[in-house]
């Protein structure tokens, strides 16, 4: 795509500390008219900070920002949104309760006499803009019972109602399947004809370089480039992110080790049927498929987590499929959850206490905690898997993502287990800390030790997997060979375009 104008948004100079520590050093941007502006780099690089300033959340130290020419001395969030810029933020900003017209009308709600809500005027509103994005949502419908691709469009829908000029999407894929991401560009596309311009902040590089005009790093606080898209190599932009060469971590022939899990027509209600497969010593087997297609649930159900009503799951030649997850852990079975704040850590615990969480029998003495040898393990975990913390006492809520991953991994690797089910373990995380757990999990692999992965990520699939399971509308549709497939055959067993592979194991 080019861009399509003059220039809507200028940077120029900008600067914040927190505690005297400055985080954004004289940060230079300029966003043209109605195109796409991504803007990337590590997590800690202040990306953050600055769409925060943008959005009226912090307020700048020193620097410029003038939207339409005009200088902007002290953005609120309130100026923000009368000047059109808009942020649509990793966790929606929607009110789950309420339908997808009140959501997008939300603070201009149509009233007659005595403020009594005109709902047909707010319905029939909503549905033309809905209309003009071409989505077939019904206004009325209830946002918690939408598909996450279709609450990030009405996250668009609600910016496009506010007559946005700038929207600022951060990190908008991240829950997405295969065709939500399509039908989010294709919306990104359509906000572009309005002529609205829109800065893009992702991990996925391979989203840069298919759908911005322009790419801006930003490292340790500083903006180290801004490029056309077309001009950067992949390899060129990794290098700007983080500073030095960073050689990307794909997984060699598989060598057949001795079967460690064998999954045999494993089946829950309304979730997946008849799922069968066989994980080896040393070997990943990568799940793909939309939000939804039941890859996830599979991986719970193996862990303990959800019943199965249906098949069997052997770990060592014994059926386990009906053991508790306690028990599992005991037999050397972990599951990591891809919600890592809501479900894999606990924030206002420290580094320590979240590593030693799945092996408190290793640090109590009696009805006592042995904090100095739980400290010790942190300690260790930290060293061996290159955590940022300023200690192991630091509370997990102020990691990065990328670290934070790193410690509820943490908290298994000392475990010595078998089988590792990994949900989305890269999911948020900057392009550095995805190689550093790459790393982990091929030093696993070399351990002996077998990880089932799902993964939202093709690229990641197929260079971190030996074989790939395809799951379409609960059912494995696909077992395929990675040294033996591509992309667009994944794809299409993914989307449903494919006749069904029946050799699944």
């Amino acid at each position: 795509m080019d861009a399509r104008g003059d220039t809507v948004l200028q940077i120029r100079g900008v600067s914040k500390s927190f505690s005297g520590v400055e985080v954004l050093h004289g940060v230079d941007l300029d966003l043209a008219r109605g195109s796409v502006h991504a803007l990337v780099g590590e997590n800690g690089a202040g990306k953050s900070t600055l769409i925060k300033i943008l959005s009226g959340v912090h307020r700048r130290d020193g620097g410029e920002i003038r939207v339409e020419g005009r200088s902007v001395e002290a953005l609120t969030p309130r100026l923000a949104q009368a000047l059109g810029i808009v942020t649509i933020y990793q966790e929606r900003n929607l009110i789950p309760h309420l339908s997808v017209g009140e959501n997008i009308l939300l603070g201009d709600v149509p009233v007659g006499f005595l403020t009594v809500v005109q709902w047909g005027r707010l319905f029939d509103r909503a549905a033309e803009i809905l209309a003009n994005l071409n989505l077939a949502l019904d206004p009325r419908q209830m946002v918690v019972n939408l598909a996450p691709g279709d609450q990030q469009a009405v996250e668009i829908a609600k910016a496009l109602y506010k007559k946005a000029r700038i929207v600022i999407m951060d990190e908008p894929t991240a829950s997405l399947s295969g065709a939500e991401i399509d039908n989010l560009f294709r919306l990104i596309c359509r906000l572009q004809g309005e002529g609205v311009s829109v800065i893009y902040i992702s991990h996925r590089l391979d989203e840069v370089y298919q759908i911005a005009d322009t790419v801006s790093v930003l490292r340790d606080g500083a903006k180290i480039l801004t490029s056309p898209t077309a001009g950067m190599t992949k390899d060129q932009l990794v290098k700007a992110m983080v500073g030095e060469e960073l050689a990307f971590t794909k997984l060699g022939s598989f060598a057949r080790g001795e079967t460690l899990l064998n999954v045999e027509s494993l089946s829950r209600h309304g979730a997946f049927q008849e799922v069968s497969f066989a994980l080896r010593r040393g070997m990943v087997i990568g799940f793909a498929g939309a939000v939804g297609s039941g890859r996830t649930q599979v991986l719970r159900s193996i862990a303990g987590i959800e019943p199965s009503d249906g098949g069997r799951v052997l770990f060592g030649g014994e059926d386990v499929s009906q053991k508790p997850l306690a028990e599992l852990i005991q037999r050397g079975i972990c599951f990591v959850p891809g919600e890592r704040d809501a479900r894999g850590l606990i924030l206002s615990m420290s580094v320590a206490g979240n590593t030693s969480l799945a092996s408190l029998d290793a640090v109590t003495r009696g009805p006592l905690m042995d904090l100095a040898r739980e400290r010790r393990i942190a300690e260790d975990s930290v060293r061996s898997l290159d955590i940022q913390a300023r200690s192991v006492l630091q509370e997990v809520q102020y990691l990065s993502g990328g670290n934070r991953q790193k410690v509820m991994l943490s908290k298994w690797l000392c475990r010595g287990l078998e089988v590792f089910l990994l949900d989305e373990p890269t999911q948020g995380v900057d392009v550095g800390a995805r190689e550093e757990i790459h790393r982990i999990m091929k030093k696993l692999l070399e351990e002996g030790k077998g990880i089932l992965m799902v993964s939202s990520d093709l690229d990641e699939l197929m260079n971190m997997s030996h074989a790939i399971a395809v799951m379409n509308r609960g059912r494995l549709v696909a077992f395929l060979e990675t040294e033996k497939t591509n992309r667009q055959e994944v794809l299409s067993y993914a989307i449903g375009t494919t006749s069904p592979n029946p050799a699944c194991r």
